[in-house]
């Protein structure tokens, strides 16, 4: 492996970004569109949503099987997001390397989707997890090899613009996600969302292959070897500090993220009282979304001022305070208090995003290796999928057989909102190099 020195990314922009430059952003991040689409509907809107259908709406346990059923598809993520990242790193081909992993990894996301389709009352959970574990298999072969992606072909001289247009297309994907779902679903019925995601994604899929040029790629110089492909995935942490501070307070972010999200349809309808949370929660989402978009960009000018570490842990701080409003509002559930803090959230995650992909790219230990790299940081949003919707889920269902739905929901948001201050306090502890 050869290390790099990390280099600044946000500089002060000198004058407006051309529109070929623009153009070019678009379109390279353009798949996270598709896939954020995806990702911000199935996970905590649609598998929620089945898992009680099949169980029955009123059981008691299904919190706890929903995000076992997340967690387990989280740790296949875990393990194949890297994977995928480090075999593209090695790959040969003339129009690029990471092209075959996109393909395949598109391909088999839409028939995961439709494998999801024929779940209703006293279906098989076994077979719906296998399904879900299908999909999470494929989503994450794209994810890794297209993490790669964007170090591959764009200069460190632009990756400040590139993490802002990455961001607002996961955004606006997010947004076009909730309308999908808010015009298209209906519980028992999700062909019609569930197709138009994957219709989505292939169109976006050629889009990228079409506009974005990946250079030759010759494939690894050494013959592959087991063992010193399993070795290339240690990261020395004496060298790379700051990329180990990086990961782990995106690790407690995320922790503090998905123990919330994953739960907020069944807070909306257990504990605000929504009548038809799959309707109300989606709509919420995709308007903070839209708030999100210019977040984003304040996020990056921001950053140009004050650096992304102070934005990053301001963003990570706004979090955790409104973590902490749901926890307070589960006491004495009102609606009319609950949507003011789903925007704030939304917007801040929005600026949280746009500069916490910058400042992973800023402490990259290798360029050469970046899908390998980028699929180890993938990690510490994966990893978190799995311990927060797991844990979560079952101290909700134990707590609220015992005492009752709100002291469950205050409990389990409390720990989230941990893990959120845990987050924003350490990452002042990364230091950028100039």
């Amino acid at each position: 492996m050869t290390d790099v020195p990390a280099v600044p990314l946000i500089e002060p922009a000198r004058a407006p970004p051309s529109f070929g430059a623009t153009r070019r952003h678009v379109f390279v991040s353009i798949l996270w569109f598709a896939m954020f689409a995806q990702w911000m509907t199935v996970v905590p809107i649609i598998v929620p949503d089945q898992v009680a259908i099949m169980l029955g709406g009123n059981a008691a346990a299904k919190e706890a099987i929903s995000g076992t059923i997340l967690a387990a598809g989280a740790f296949i993520a875990l393990i194949v997001a890297p994977l995928g990242g480090a075999l593209s790193d090695r790959a040969r081909g003339p129009r690029g390397r990471r092209r075959p992993y996109l393909i395949s990894g598109v391909l088999g996301s839409g028939l995961g989707l439709m494998l999801l389709v024929p779940f209703g009352p006293g279906s098989s959970l076994w077979l719906y997890a296998g399904a879900f574990l299908l999909l999470q298999f494929c989503w994450n072969w794209v994810a890794g090899a297209y993490a790669g992606l964007i170090p591959d072909v764009v200069p460190p001289s632009e990756q400040g613009p590139a993490s802002a247009w990455m961001n607002i297309m996961t955004v606006l994907g997010t947004v076009t996600g909730n309308i999908i779902v808010v015009l298209a679903y209906r519980p028992g019925h999700p062909f019609a969302t569930l197709a138009s995601f994957a219709l989505l994604t292939l169109a976006c899929l050629l889009l990228t292959l079409n506009q974005v040029a990946e250079p030759p790629a010759e494939g690894a110089a050494d013959a592959f070897v087991l063992r010193n492909f399993l070795r290339s995935f240690y990261v020395d942490p004496r060298a790379h500090a700051d990329f180990y501070w990086v990961l782990i307070t995106r690790l407690l972010g995320n922790l503090g993220i998905w123990s919330v999200f994953t739960f907020l349809l069944f807070y909306f309808q257990d504990v605000i009282g929504v009548a038809e949370p799959a309707k109300v929660l989606p709509a919420l989402l995709g308007i903070g979304a839209v708030l999100a978009v210019p977040a984003s960009l304040i996020g990056i000018r921001l950053a140009a001022r004050h650096g992304l570490v102070r934005v990053t842990q301001a963003t990570s701080w706004i979090m955790a305070a409104c973590a902490l409003c749901y926890v307070l509002i589960a006491l004495r559930p009102s609606f009319t208090l609950i949507v003011p803090v789903v925007l704030v959230y939304a917007a801040a995650y929005g600026a949280y995003q746009a500069v916490d992909w910058a400042l992973a790219l800023a402490v990259l230990p290798s360029r050469e290796a970046a899908g390998k790299d980028m699929g180890i940081w993938h990690v510490s949003m994966v990893l978190p999928q799995i311990i927060g919707p797991a844990g979560t889920g079952f101290l909700i269902s134990w707590v609220k057989a015992s005492l009752g739905t709100p002291i469950a929901y205050t409990s389990a948001f409390g720990i989230g909102t941990a893990w959120l201050v845990l987050s924003a306090a350490l990452v002042g502890r990364v230091r950028l190099r100039a």
